[in-house]
């Protein structure tokens, strides 16, 4: 994998969720999808938008977007949805809001974590029962992976895939798990920030400096999790977490 293709990850790549409003179905028909499409088509570049992922289902979106400035992802963001509200409102004959106020966005932090993410989206309609196989639906980036084109660059393939060139066989394989298993996304976590501050688990475990800049440092990139699942990846009872936990908040002045 190409050096410069790691600077990727120097920007923000988020995994977005736009959701109808009341979990209503705002795409009804293919026009809808493809008109919500063709916006995203329309308006990325604009935006100086990197669109990794995507997948359009019946009540909501799915999407993984990269940008250098992470103002750059809620303006396209606003763009995109105030237009297909508009067009879905004089469609449909109706008014008031089509979309939550607010999309959902989750911080992605590893290679690792974005390849399970696109496969997560992926299959969406296939975990749905909309179809059997991720290449038969139409309005996912799936076939775009298959087929090199839509909204792929080189950059993006390169940091995803050890073999760029001829990397179909490595995208088919990555597995299905579900994003929300936070314990898998935590151990991703785990392994980098050792790697960055350049330590052991076990440095970790024992130095309150340490582990109060690990806590910190989850919590700024507003990854929630269980206090079992961090427990578990950093091989300590909960009773000591709890402890632990217990003196950053003195710490800081908290409750």
């Amino acid at each position: 994998m190409p050096r410069k293709s790691r600077k990727l990850l120097d920007g923000k790549i988020c995994h977005h969720i736009v959701q109808g409003i009341n979990k209503e179905y705002v795409f009804q028909e293919d026009e809808d999808k493809k008109k919500y499409l063709n916006l995203l088509r329309k308006y990325y570049k604009d935006y100086e938008i990197d669109i990794i992922c995507y997948c359009i289902m019946d009540n909501h979106v799915h999407l993984i977007l990269y940008s250098s400035n992470i103002e750059n992802i809620s303006a396209f963001m606003r763009k995109v949805n105030s237009i297909y509200a508009m067009y879905y409102n004089k469609k449909y004959n109706r008014v008031g809001y089509v979309f939550r106020n607010r999309f959902k966005s989750i911080l992605i932090l590893t290679r690792k974590q974005l390849c399970i993410c696109i496969k997560y989206i992926h299959m969406n309609p296939v975990k749905a029962n909309i179809v059997k196989n991720e290449n038969e639906y139409k309005y996912s980036s799936y076939n775009d992976y298959l087929n090199k084109s839509g909204f792929l660059n080189h950059r993006i393939l390169n940091f995803l895939f050890l073999k760029p060139r001829n990397y179909i066989e490595e995208f088919k394989s990555i597995p299905y798990k579900d994003i929300y298993d936070y314990k898998v996304i935590l151990k991703d976590i785990l392994d980098k920030f050792l790697n960055q501050e350049n330590i052991c688990l076990n440095q970790l475990r024992k130095k309150e400096n340490l582990f109060e800049k690990f806590i910190s440092y989850l919590n700024s990139n507003k990854y929630n999790y269980s206090k079992q699942e961090l427990a578990d990846i950093l091989e300590i009872s909960r009773a000591t977490l709890y402890r632990k936990i217990k003196k950053v908040k003195a710490k800081n002045g908290e409750k």
